[in-house]
C-alpha cells in the first residue's frame, strides 16, 4: 500500500528537527527487492554452509568521560568563505564583533569552525543563526554528518539546539553547508549534555490489561527484563511467503525475534480474503519460537475502502458518541442506531472491530502473545483515524481497547501506541509500549535516533520505547553509547531491506551481544 512514513516524533508545539515525510509505493510480490547477493526464503535445515553462524560480537562502546564544558565559537573569527562577509547590520542581537553574512547554497561554500573538545562525551550544540528565506544546512563534525538545520525567515537571530551529539576529545572541525537558501551565522555554542543521563521512570511489572494471558505476561516480562540492555530484532513481511525473513537468515544465519505483519487484508470493507493469511502465518511463526507483531492498516468501515482520509468519505467524528457502546451486543447497537442514538459510522466501526477480533481469536485460543499496533501514525492526519483530531482518535482507541479486551476477551495483546505525538497521546492504562516510526533518507546515517528516544521518554515516563517501523537498522554501538537502547525495532521491507541496508552491518547487528534473535527468545520460552 502507499503510505506516508513518519520520520519522527511530534511534540505539543513543534516538529522535531530533521523530520520529513516520504512516500512508499505499494510493492507487488514481483517487485519486492531482495538484499544484494542473497537468496529467497530458505529454511534453516537447508541453509548453505556458507551462511555465518552466530558468534557473539562484543559491544565496542567508547568510554565516556563526563565533565562540565562551555565553549563559544564566533563565526566572524573563522576563515571567511568566498562571497561571504562579516556584518554588523542590519541583523542585530549578535555576540562578539559581528556575524557572518551571505552563506548561500548557490555559492557552494561552507563555513568551518574549529573547536578543541575537552572530553569524550555527549554535547548539546547550539547554532545562533538568522535567515531571510527558508533555508536548510547540513552540519558536520570532522566531516561526519550530525544534523540537518532548517531555519525559517526571521529578522532576529534564533537559537537552534541539537542535543546529545557524541564527540571525541581533541580537535574538531564543525562545518555548516547550505543546501537550500542562505543563512547568517553568529556563533556556535557547545555545552555538556545532561538529558541522555537522566534516569527513566521504572517500567511497570505487568501489562496494563489486568487479565493479561500467561503468554502475554511472559513476552512482556521478557522485553522488560531486557530493556536497556538488549534490543529485540524485528522484520516486516510483505506477504505470506516470508521472503524477508529468509533474506535475513541467508545473510546473518539468524532469524529476527519478531515477525511483523499487517492485517489490512482482513478489513471487512474492501479487504482481500485471498491474502488474509497473517493470522495463520503468525501461529506458525510462534510454533517455531518467534514473537508476533501485528498492525492493522484498516480500510474505512464505510465508503471508499481506503486507509487514507483523502480517499474516503468516512468521517470518524460522526462516529463519536457519549453513549457507552463498547460492551453492547451487535443487536443492542443496531437498535440504538435505528433509534438515532448512535450513528451508522459508530455501528460500522464496532462491526469491523468485532470481525477482526473474531479473526484474531485463534491467536488468543493458542495464547500466542501479540505486539498489537493499531491506529498508527495518527498525528500525521493522512489516515482516517487521525484526520478528525485527537479527541476522536482517543475515543476510538478507548473503544477498541475495551471492545477487544473486555468484550472479546483478547487478553493475549500487548498494546503498542504509535500515535507519534503527545497531542494524540492515549491513557497510560490502555497501552504497554510507546513506539515511533522512524525513517531517514537512504544516504543519511541512521544512528541511535537518540533525540526521538529522549523526547518520547520524557513524554511517556514508565513505558518501554520501541521503533515500530524503520528504514534501516539502528546503530547498535551508538544506542548503547547514547543511552538510547530501544526495546525492539521493525525493519520495513523493500526497498528498505535491500537498498538501505548493508549485509555486513546486518551480520554484525544480528551477532551482537546487544541484540535478541528468535533463538534467544525460543530458548527463554523453553527455560
Amino acid at each position: 500500500m502507499k503510505k506516508k512514513q513518519f520520520l519522527c516524533l511530534i511534540t505539543a508545539c513543534t516538529l522535531l528537527s530533521g523530520c520529513a515525510q516520504i512516500e512508499q509505493e505499494e510493492l507487488s510480490p514481483e517487485t519486492v527487492l531482495t538484499a544484494t547477493g542473497t537468496t529467497a526464503l530458505q529454511s534453516e535445515s537447508a541453509a548453505d554452509s556458507t551462511i555465518p553462524k552466530r558468534e557473539t560480537v562484543a559491544l565496542q562502546v567508547p568510554e565516556i568521560t563526563r565533565q562540565d564544558a562551555k565553549i563559544n565559537i564566533e563565526a566572524e573569527d573563522a576563515a571567511i568563505p568566498e562571497q561571504c562577509a562579516v556584518a554588523v547590520m542590519p541583523r542585530l542581537g549578535y555576540s562578539g564583533t559581528g556575524y557572518l553574512s551571505g552563506l548561500n547554497a548557490e555559492n557552494k561554500v561552507k563555513l568551518s569552525l574549529q573547536a578543541e573538545i575537552p572530553a569524550t562525551q555527549h554535547y548539546d550544540i547550539t547554532f545562533v543563526v538568522g535567515s531571510a528565506v527558508p533555508s536548510t544546512c547540513k552540519i558536520l563534525a570532522n566531516d561526519e554528518p550530525v544534523y540537518t538545520l532548517q531555519a525559517e525567515p526571521t529578522d532576529n537571530f534564533v537559537r537552534i539546539t541539537v542535543q546529545g551529539v557524541f564527540l571525541n576529545s581533541g580537535s574538531c572541525t564543525f562545518s555548516i553547508e547550505p543546501v537550500e537558501g542562505s543563512i547568517d551565522v553568529d556563533c556556535l555554542e557547545l555545552t555538556n549534555n545532561e538529558s541522555l543521563y537522566e534516569e527513566s521512570a521504572a517500567v511497570a511489572d505487568a501489562p496494563v490489561d489486568p487479565s493479561a494471558s500467561a503468554g502475554a505476561k511472559k513476552l512482556y516480562t521478557y522485553l522488560k527484563d531486557a530493556y536497556g540492555s538488549k534490543i529485540a530484532t524485528g522484520q516486516y513481511v510483505s506477504d505470506n511467503t516470508g521472503k524477508e525473513i529468509g533474506e535475513i537468515y541467508s545473510i546473518t544465519g539468524e532469524y529476527p525475534m519478531i515477525r511483523f505483519a499487517d492485517l489490512g487484508a482482513y478489513s471487512p470493507n474492501g479487504g482481500d480474503q485471498t491474502k488474509a493469511t497473517a493470522i495463520a502465518d503468525s501461529l506458525a511463526w510462534a510454533e517455531e519460537g518467534g514473537a508476533v507483531g501485528l498492525s492493522w492498516y484498516w480500510n474505512a468501515p464505510t465508503g471508499t475502502p481506503s486507509v487514507y482520509a483523502k480517499d474516503t468519505t468516512f468521517d470518524l467524528a460522526k462516529a463519536v458518541t457519549e453513549e457507552d457502546v463498547a460492551s453492547l451486543s451487535l443487536e443492542a447497537l443496531q437498535k440504538k442506531q435505528q433509534a438515532g442514538e448512535i450513528s451508522e459510522e459508530c455501528c460500522a466501526l464496532i462491526q469491523d472491530i468485532d470481525a477482526l477480533s473474531a479473526d484474531m481469536q485463534p491467536l488468543a485460543d493458542a495464547d500466542v502473545p501479540v505486539l498489537w499496533r493499531p491506529l498508527m501514525e495518527a498525528s500525521g492526519g493522512w489516515y482516517w483515524w487521525g484526520a478528525s483530531g485527537a479527541d476522536a482518535y482517543r475515543w476510538l482507541w478507548n473503544l477498541m481497547y475495551t471492545r477487544m479486551t473486555s468484550y472479546h476477551n483478547l487478553h493475549n495483546l500487548i498494546w503498542v501506541w504509535n500515535g507519534q505525538s503527545n497531542t494524540f497521546q492515549v491513557d497510560a492504562d490502555k497501552y504497554d509500549i510507546a513506539a515511533l516510526d522512524l525513517y531517514v533518507e537512504k544516504e543519511e546515517v541512521y544512528g541511535s535516533r537518540y533525540e526521538q528516544y529522549v523526547a518520547l521518554r520524557n513524554m511517556v515516563p514508565g513505558k518501554m520505547l520501541a521503533i515500530s517501523e524503520c528504514s534501516n537498522i539502528p546503530d547498535i554501538t551508538a544506542m548503547f553509547r547514547d543511552n538510547a537502547v530501544w526495546s525492539f525495532f521493525g525493519l520495513w521491507y523493500a526497498p528498505y531491506l535491500g537498498e538501505y541496508t548493508d549485509n555486513q552491518a546486518l551480520v554484525d547487528f544480528y551477532h551482537s551481544e546487544g541484540t535478541l534473535t528468535r533463538n534467544d527468545y525460543a530458548a527463554a520460552l523453553q527455560g
